[in-house]
């Protein structure tokens, strides 16, 4: 009943009220860089699901659907990024250094620890998987470290829609901890209305973008504080994708915590939108996204530079 009323709420505060918000960040896409198809170290780049740039060690982090590690290095010019080598690759591995089995391998959210800190060698890699939820810290070399607690909501696999719409994203808030969302709402739930949850026992719900079956596919915590969110739209031929790129303002939202996004910036096509997944800071206003092939041929790897302006608050 919690999840109708704050829905309730939204609507009319979308409709009637009007919201007192700062100046919108403006997000401007830079350029893009196709990824040729290639294997590193015998694992092939391809279905790259999350990005994490470690600032400590100059490395781009990349996960893909199928359990793998990249590192990356990148080169960028200016406002363009020029090049991106992939210098490591390994299939993620459970603590005994054993391949994560089929079914539990299919990693899709990535975020950092210790990759800000002025020191190197000490970064852990924090993955969110579907199927069966979880969040689990790794080495950058893929090999599991342990477990991160689950906010009771998300612990039981049979709570949501399908294993497919469980954990796509996680991000670290120096506040709130690690946050998390499953891509589509949980049973029960009106199937517009996201939640967000971390693992400190927060929530905050927001309407999803106004396209069927946009859910939550990654989301990144802003040098200010708050949240870039990313989301995806796909209800079949012939429709289009939908990736939507929305701003969240914790000030902004209301003491149920329900909060009211900012769209800044939204691709929509048939046929020229890239299936993006994953998105990073690098440095400054600087961000990439990476676009997923889908592990088919004629779909590029792309990784995407562009910038976003928060502006002053």
């Amino acid at each position: 009943m919690r999840r109708f009323r704050l829905l309730l709420l939204l609507l009319v505060q979308v409709m009637l009220i009007p919201i007192k918000v700062n100046a919108a960040p403006v997000l401007e896409v830079q350029n893009s860089l196709v990824i040729p198809p290639h294997t590193v170290n015998g694992v092939k780049i391809s279905e790259l699901s999350g990005l994490a740039w470690d600032q400590d060690e100059q490395l781009l982090y990349a996960i893909s659907d199928k359990g793998a590690i990249f590192h990356f290095k990148l080169d960028i010019q200016g406002k363009r990024l020029t090049a991106a080598e992939a210098v490591y690759a390994a299939n993620l591995m459970d603590k005994d250094g054993e391949r994560i089995k089929k079914g539990r391998r299919d990693s899709e959210g990535l975020t950092l620890m210790n990759a800000n800190n002025g020191k190197t060698g000490d970064s852990q890699l924090v993955i969110a998987f579907e199927g069966i939820p979880r969040i689990i810290r790794f080495t950058p070399q893929g090999r599991a470290i342990k477990n991160i607690s689950l906010p009771a909501e998300l612990d039981d696999k049979n709570a949501y829609q399908h294993g497919n719409d469980s954990l796509e994203s996680v991000t670290f808030h120096p506040r709130y901890g690690f946050i998390t969302a499953p891509e589509m709402p949980l049973k029960g739930q009106p199937r517009n209305l996201h939640t967000l949850y971390s693992t400190k026992g927060q929530q905050w719900s927001f309407m999803a973008y106004p396209a069927k079956n946009s859910g939550i596919s990654a989301m990144e915590v802003l040098p200010n504080g708050n949240l870039l969110v990313m989301e995806r739209a796909w209800s079949g031929f012939p429709n289009p994708l939908v990736v939507s790129l929305r701003y969240l303002d914790f000030q902004q939202c209301s003491k149920d915590q329900a909060c009211t996004l900012q769209n800044l910036k939204v691709f929509s096509n048939h046929l020229l939108v890239d299936n993006y997944e994953g998105l990073t800071h690098i440095q400054g206003n600087q961000y990439v996204m990476v676009g997923d092939d889908g592990n088919e041929d004629f779909l590029p790897t792309t990784l995407t530079l562009f910038t976003l302006d928060l502006g002053k608050r």
